[in-house]
């Protein structure tokens, strides 16, 4: 029962075709009980479409432009327009992304989303193959295994993956480190990671039982991860925490810590959020809200959930939010 809760590990019969039409539906959520911590919850929407291929939502990045893009472990895209009082899902933007040479050889579990708003170039990371995709915004793509990931495992590879302000890329394995119950490996690369740049090492400390699978950069530089702990049940359970954490911190061969501000653990909030996203306001940069996306593994217990935060940077500058420790 356990291997057929985990996300990407079971293969299931799909309806249609990967190139069908999606049509989308955004729907709001009345919910507002199981969140704690400082920041302001501002809505929740469900995602649901009859195309055989939708679902299992595992990445979240900003566009740049007043949008989203998510990615799923099935290897699709679909474009989310912010610009309205409530998200819409841009129609005709759910294209599959996935690698194959259109035989039995494919590489589609996409875990992890970049965004250069300037170049429009996405980077995205898929799990089992540890391999990373740079995709230009006409279209072509390059990919690459990098040595450094090559011994992360294959079922909880590179979940996080964050493109910083200053053109360094931020990775985090999902799965902790052999021996240990809170040190993922983590790499810092100087530059696109395609570009076969020698990255910075060291470790990111999460709580104990929770791993990290999404990552967002806030304006003032600080990065925001999100966790995630699962109690395998029927149907499975999933705790979510947000921590906050200065990059400037890392030091190669060290341990990066984080401070927890934000806990979603009951009622639609206890689902498999797995996407992390900030997208700033048109009117003021330095303000904006918080997107989270969760995977429905494609299961009859979960949802494709959309979750959005006001982000006020004043509410994670206390000395330790009330109630939750340091990871």
């Amino acid at each position: 029962m356990a291997i057929g809760l985990v996300p990407g590990t079971i293969v299931q019969t799909t309806i249609g075709q990967r190139s069908d039409a999606a049509d989308i539906t955004v729907t709001p959520l009345d919910a507002r009980d199981g969140v704690s911590g400082d920041l302001t919850l501002t809505g929740a929407w469900e995602l649901t479409a009859g195309h055989g291929w939708f679902g299992g939502f595992s990445a979240l990045v900003s566009d740049g432009q007043r949008g989203l893009i998510a990615g799923t472990d099935r290897g699709f895209l679909l474009d989310l327009d912010l610009s309205g009082d409530s998200p819409r899902a841009v129609p005709g933007s759910f294209r599959f992304v996935g690698i194959s040479d259109g035989g039995r050889r494919e590489v589609v579990d996409l875990e992890s989303l970049a965004h250069d708003p300037v170049t429009r170039t996405l980077w995205a990371g898929f799990e089992n193959d540890n391999l990373i995709m740079r995709r230009a915004a006409d279209g072509t793509s390059k990919n690459r295994a990098p040595r450094e990931m090559a011994r992360w495992s294959q079922n909880s590879g590179p979940e996080t993956m964050e493109r910083l302000a200053d053109g360094r890329f931020l990775l985090i394995a999902e799965g902790p480190e052999r021996g240990s119950d809170t040190l993922h490996q983590a790499l810092l690369y100087p530059a696109d990671p395609i570009a076969k740049g020698k990255p910075t090492a060291f470790h990111f400390v999460a709580p104990r039982d929770y791993d990290p699978v999404d990552a967002t950069q806030l304006p003032d530089g600080r990065v925001l991860i999100l966790l995630r702990r699962v109690a395998y049940a029927l149907p499975a359970r999933f705790d979510t925490a947000i921590a906050i954490a200065d990059p400037r911190t890392i030091r190669a061969g060290e341990p990066w810590k984080a401070r927890i501000i934000q806990r979603l653990t009951g009622g639609v909030f206890a689902d498999n959020f797995e996407g992390l996203a900030y997208a700033p306001s048109a009117s003021d940069p330095a303000r904006g809200s918080l997107w989270l996306i969760a995977d429905d593994n494609f299961s009859v217990f979960q949802r494709n959930i959309l979750v959005r935060f006001e982000w006020d940077a004043s509410a994670a500058d206390n000395e330790k939010a009330p109630g939750t420790p340091s990871a």
